[in-house]
């Protein structure tokens, strides 16, 4: 389609070029600055120095403090971040359009680009900052896998480096590196500005010329990355630390983004490892082999990099790396089969459709292009992806993914070993690993719709249709070509114990390895033919599936999950293999730094309750739920009465038609869902890992989702959190305590909390403890002011508008109201949101936060 025919260029007299397009599919605007400014541009001994001018960005110019940049941004509704990677940096705002914060969302990203401070004693607190999440990543086991390999693949090119740097390089920084670095990179030549959304071209470029028109700083000669040696040879790499499951990462060095044979790479990456149909899922993934296996071609400008990357447990890895290359190897010596074109053709049409329904994605491609040559180069690069044929990837196989030439990096648990280093790289394959050729399978005839009771429609678009076994939700969103299909069942998950903890995502995931008579291979075949995934989804209230397809694909997409929901399998093989893959995600569940101690804290906070329960189960006790007990589960869930939900680029009543095939859910009885109140404990626990941070969870009882209470939750939550919170402000930007600092509302249907979080240096964990507990104190005894209560209504109630741009998002918004009883008023979200007093706010955070009563947990670094 012509994604750029009404795109609006004009570059000023001092060559900052602007990029404008109109699009009203939802009522947000964003805007993008794209600096071709990124680690490719640093010598060796300003390694990370990108990234910290990033954060400089937001410590303020002559006409801005520190916060300012981000405080003005939400006041107006809208939220501003960025990031930094090897070829540039972007900055993005994304608003309402109905807040008229264009104007502003202009200024305040101008003046930061134009005239920052980089104030020292202000870069000196950053840097501090910065440490800390530089031994975050460290503690990530996927970013050191990632640049281990390349750190092999380049030894002279600036793609080999730790690019966010060591902490010693980082304190050596000073002023003068970051003012030479911003002074050299940062000129209007060098910068691109899109705007895109629901906004008058014409008004945005004129506001856009005049407020970068003046800017006058001449662009320098910079000297990039030393170019890498033809030269590859192979190389292996092992390196060990505290983690729970083993990474494999094997990659060889291919092309930049726009050579010719670029696009044959990206589909031979989607062929491999995108979706379960792909040869990686197939061969590696679905038989056990590994946890999870993937592909990608990465392609940062001037270099690229054609990776596999694996995870499982140790005593297969092995085996499943020596799998993973006969792979490659097979696409090599025979190619891909027709199917597998197509498939790739459709994942890639829907990915480019998602990317361009938000309008920072929108911008962001333009400028992207834009920074290659021509903005009109999306819908070139585009439609090279969609011309790939069987035989170019052949070819480029033969030409770049030799296993003679790939270089490995293993990361790996203390003790543990790989008998690859007694030899790399992986024999060659002599044999063509066999994958069997699917089809789509056909889709059940048209059916009358069964009777429908009362038709609901609520004001903001939803359309509610009751049978006698299912809600049926629909909500028409123009323009993206896309829809979201969700069929999920209330109360099954609080059903589960600590002696079934996980069963309804063993359940979920399961399901789909074999439905209707159809194989694992023949159900994904499907859904990512229509250019989505059957994706399953388990949270604190429903258990389901759901895919996002093309528009014209919703009745297939239906039919398809019908038949996992309704007809699975679950064969004893294949829980059997599903439960030990279950159980090996479980424990790599705990090397996430973030998400483990969170889910720890409610673990303490409800102890006797499913809530308290992680979500995937014990993986000591996962293994004891038998093939039966999962299908009796299911036999139940299919007894329950389903919520189906549809939100898509179609009409309500093609929407509703399309749905037949699950608006026939044949529930039996409509089971209460459970009322009971859950026993809220406190209580503190840590545990001790050998990690450069230590994580710091607490959990404070609140009200339930339904209750009027969650507006001014969520208003705290806004008020504490994000970058002009009051915890980024005094934890983060005054004492340099953590890099992540955050309140979340957790908020279900029998009960809430309020979670808190940060991550620090293990020195500086009682600290942190007492900062952050001073602060939530705080919201009681230095109550917010009128600008500050405004600026978190405005930031809850912004984030809540710009959600509309997904149509993915909007399905899950109506599954969430429906299941608490909310959908008549939220339409209304934004509006009560902003509605919230000073007096509620203080009210919740005097309930909320009594320090006596909270659960607390620590994952404790440096062990």
């Amino acid at each position: 389609m012509p994604w750029t025919d009404d795109v609006a260029k004009q570059v000023l007299s001092n060559g900052l070029t602007l990029l404008v397009q109109r699009n009203a599919s939802a009522p947000v605007v964003a805007v993008v600055t794209h600096v071709k400014a990124g680690y490719f541009d640093e010598p060796d001994e300003w390694v990370g120095i990108a990234h910290v001018l990033e954060h400089m960005y937001f410590k303020g110019t002559a006409r801005r403090g520190p916060g300012d940049i981000a405080r003005e941004t939400q006041l107006v509704g809208g939220y501003i971040n960025a990031g930094t990677i090897y070829d540039k940096t972007v900055y993005y705002t994304v608003l309402p359009s109905a807040s008229g914060g264009l104007e502003t969302a202009l200024d305040v990203q101008a003046d930061a680009l134009m005239h920052s401070a980089l104030d020292g004693d202000e870069l000196r607190r950053e840097l501090e900052v910065i440490i800390q999440e530089a031994k975050r990543k460290l503690d990530t086991p996927g970013a050191v896998a990632a640049e281990g390999l390349y750190a092999l693949l380049f030894r002279v090119h600036r793609m080999r480096r730790w690019r966010i740097g060591t902490e010693d390089g980082l304190r050596r920084l000073t002023r003068d590196d970051v003012w030479a670095y911003y002074a050299g990179r940062y000129t209007p030549g060098r910068v691109i500005v899109g705007i895109a959304g629901d906004l008058d071209v014409d008004r945005a470029l004129h506001i856009a010329a005049d407020t970068y028109g003046a800017w006058d700083r001449p662009t320098r000669p910079v000297e990039g990355s030393p170019p890498e040696p033809d030269a590859a040879p192979p190389g292996l790499r092992v390196e060990r630390g505290d983690v729970e499951r083993p990474l494999v990462n094997v990659g060889w060095r291919t092309v930049g983004t726009l050579h010719p044979d670029a696009a044959a790479l990206d589909m031979t990456a989607m062929i491999l490892g995108a979706g379960r149909g792909s040869r990686l899922y197939r061969g590696v993934r679905a038989p056990g082999l590994a946890a999870s296996a993937g592909a990608g071609h990465y392609t940062p400008t001037e270099v690229g990099v054609f990776e596999v990357g694996l995870e499982g447990e140790a005593a297969r890895l092995d085996a499943a790396t020596e799998h993973a290359v006969k792979l490659v190897q097979a696409l090599r010596g025979g190619g891909p089969e027709r199917e597998e074109v197509e498939r790739a053709r459709a994942l890639v049409a829907t990915q480019w459709a998602r990317r361009l329904e938000s309008m920072d994605g929108r911008a962001a491609v333009l400028c992207e292009a834009e920074a290659l040559g021509d903005y009109r180069l999306a819908e070139e690069l585009y439609r090279r992806d969609m011309e790939v044929t069987a035989a170019d990837v052949r070819r480029v196989s033969e030409q770049y993914l030799d296993p003679a030439t790939a270089s490995g990096f293993f990361y790996l648990p203390e003790g543990g070993s790989t008998r690859f280093e007694g030899g790399w790289p992986p024999g060659e394959a002599t044999q063509r690993a066999e994958l069997a050729a699917v089809s789509a399978p056909p889709v059940a005839g048209r059916r009358a719709l069964p009777a429908a009771g009362e038709e609901t429609r609520y004001p903001g678009g939803v359309v509610h249709r009751s049978y006698a076994g299912a809600d049926v939700l629909v909500r028409s969103k123009r323009g993206a070509g896309l829809a979201t299909v969700l069929v999920h069942v209330p109360g099954v998950t609080e059903r589960e114990t600590g002696g079934n903890a996980g069963i309804s995502w063993l359940l979920a995931r399961t399901a789909i390895r074999g439905a209707g008579g159809l194989s694992a291979e023949e159900l994904a075949q499907a859904a990512e033919m229509l250019g989505g995934g059957l994706a399953p989804s388990v949270g604190a209230e429903t258990l389901g599936w759901g895919m996002t397809v093309r528009a014209d694909a919703v009745r297939h997409a239906a039919e398809l999950l019908r038949i996992v929901a309704h007809d699975a399998a679950l064969t004893g093989e294949d829980v059997a293999v599903e439960r030990a893959l279950q159980a090996s995600d479980a424990r790599r569940a705990r090397d996430d730094m973030f998400r483990h101690p969170l889910q720890r804290v409610l673990g303490q906070g409800f102890p006797t309750d499913a809530y308290g329960l992680p979500a995937l189960g014990d993986p000591d006790l996962i293994g004891s739920i038998d093939p039966a007990a999962v299908r009796q589960w299911g036999a139940d869930l299919a007894r329950h009465r389903a919520v189906v939900v549809a939100v898509g680029d179609l009409r309500e009543e093609d929407l509703h038609d399309a749905l037949e095939p699950l608006a026939g859910w044949p529930a039996e009885r409509v089971a209460p869902a459970g009322s009971s109140t859950p026993v809220w404990q406190a209580g503190r626990a840590h545990e001790t890992r050998r990690k450069e941070q230590t994580a710091l969870a607490m959990a404070f009882p609140a009200a339930p989702f339904a209750s009027a209470e969650r507006y001014p939750v969520t208003v705290l939550g806004a008020l504490l959190s994000g970058l002009a919170g009051r915890l980024f402000d005094e934890l983060r930007e005054k004492r340099s305590l953590a890099y992540t600092v955050a309140v979340l509302p957790w908020l279900a249907r029998r009960a809430g909390a309020v979670l808190s979080y940060i991550a620090t240096s293990p020195g500086r964990e009682s600290e942190a403890r007492e900062a952050m507990l001073s602060e939530l104190g705080r919201v009681v005894t230095e109550p917010p002011s009128v600008e500050e209560l405004e600026r978190a209504r405005n930031y809850a109630a912004g984030l809540v508008e710009v959600r509309q741009q997904s149509g993915r998002a909007v399905a899950g918004e109506i599954l969430e109201a429906w299941v608490h009883g909310t959908v008549a008023e939220l339409h209304e979200t934004a509006a009560r949101l902003r509605a919230v007093h000073v007096e509620d706010v203080i009210g919740v955070a005097q309930k909320v936060f009594d320090p006596d009563r909270r659960a607390e947990y620590v994952v404790r670094g440096g062990g």
